[in-house]
């Protein structure tokens, strides 16, 4: 194979990725969802390590985040061999999520086709949401039918929860809104906006309150970032609307959520009793955690020990098995301990340090998505799933990586 061939090929490794990660289904198994992706995630970690491997690149990404990104795989397998409570199983998806994000700070993927991938596969999940929440279930018209109970869990996306697809949306709207931004052809920038346009209504439609966090996170780091030169503005004045853009899109996601407005006071509960349930427990493991996996098996005692000290009659609602903490960050500290979280909000603040320095839209539209994904992780767990964690990767790598700014030449048509 000559190396314009391979390049070429590996040039489409991680759009693929991202497109089968978002949409791959395997109707009627028994992780119809998650199993199918996290065995996309798993194949393209071992490529993109291979990648680097085989074909170093001349531009790799600065040594911390990648020296960071090595921690990320090394804690984990310390805390696997260590924690008390470590499931076998409970290290997998995180240790392909470590190593996509080795790969990519190695060897930096081409940025406008990757975030191009990203804003296509958030429009086609977001058009398989609306068309089950208009009752037109694309996989009922293959003759499968899920088992999700209640008319809001009708809308599940390919990702098989609609606050999944709340999640996943809200970084890929943000993405979506660079390339509008970034079209110099006022037809593709058209395309770009009817799609999201139609993310937009999927968020409505699934009727997450996590999206209105992720939304208003996503349009404040834009303030944060700092201002774009005239000559970096893809698209000449275009630029100048970015933050506009972005704004009016948060907007309109807030109208369209009020129309069905759910409370959000007993989501609000329902986390907090779960927080405290879970956080004291970060003391009994302080330095290596629990184990990777270890919330799911140890959750049952957590719980039981939590109700003999004493609980409100008004939290009996949410007793409940749980797997995840719904706090991401709070999960690294139960699983992994400071050793493995450290590292992993080390690397997190370093990206958005680099946002900062974003040259043109398309940086910027990076970076909302990856603060989008980080707000979400504050009452939900996207990085305990294929799809976001998928996401999460390689929007960090991008941020970080020098290649994250593309020249002028490779502007959008």
């Amino acid at each position: 194979m000559s190396g314009a061939l391979a390049d070429r090929l590996s040039g489409w490794l991680v759009p693929v990725m991202i497109v089968a990660g978002t949409l791959a289904v395997a109707p009627g198994g028994a992780t119809p969802f998650s199993g199918v992706k996290t065995g996309v995630l798993v194949a393209a970690s071992v490529a993109l390590v291979l990648r680097a491997v085989l074909c170093p690149s001349s531009t790799p990404a600065p040594a911390v985040p990648r020296v960071l990104a090595g921690l990320w795989i090394g804690t984990l397998a310390l805390a696997a061999l260590l924690g008390p409570a470590a499931r076998p199983g409970g290290m997998w998806l995180e240790a392909a999520g470590g190593l996509v994000l080795l790969g990519l700070l190695q060897a930096p993927p081409e940025p406008v086709r990757v975030l191009r991938a990203m804003a296509g596969a958030g429009t086609g999940l977001a058009g398989v949401a609306v068309l089950q929440a208009l009752g037109w279930d694309p996989f009922g018209w293959m003759g499968w039918r899920g088992d999700h109970p209640g008319e809001r869990m009708h809308i599940y996306g390919t990702l098989g929860n609609p606050d999944f697809v709340a999640a996943y949306l809200g970084a890929s709207l943000c993405v979506t809104v660079g390339e509008a931004v970034c079209a110099a052809r006022l037809l593709t920038r058209r395309a770009w906006i009817a799609a999201v346009v139609l993310q937009l209504c999927a968020i409505a439609a699934v009727r997450s309150w996590g999206s209105l966090l992720a939304l208003g996170a996503a349009a404040l780091s834009l303030l944060w970032t700092r201002r774009l030169p005239a000559r970096a503005e893809l698209g000449g004045p275009k630029g100048r609307w970015w933050g506009i853009a972005l704004g009016a899109a948060l907007v309109a996601a807030v109208l369209l959520v009020s129309v069905w407005g759910r409370s959000p006071g007993t989501a609000l509960a329902g986390r907090l009793y779960l927080w405290s349930v879970a956080a004291p427990h970060v003391l009994d493991a302080p330095v290596l955690g629990h184990g990777p996996g270890s919330f799911e098996t140890l959750w049952p005692s957590w719980e039981a020990e939590y109700w003999a000290r004493g609980a409100s009659a008004e939290q009996e609602r949410f007793a409940a098995p749980q797997d995840h903490a719904h706090n991401d960050f709070l999960e690294w500290l139960l699983e992994l301990g400071l050793v493995g979280a450290v590292p992993r909000l080390l690397l997190l603040l370093a990206a958005l340090r680099a946002g900062r320095q974003a040259a043109d839209a398309r940086g910027r539209a990076a970076l909302a998505a990856l603060v989008a994904l980080a707000a979400r992780a504050l009452v939900d767990f996207p990085l305990q799933r294929p799809a976001e964690l998928c996401l999460f990767a390689v929007l960090t790598a991008l941020v970080v990586s020098p290649r994250a700014s593309p020249p002028a030449a490779q502007q959008s048509p």
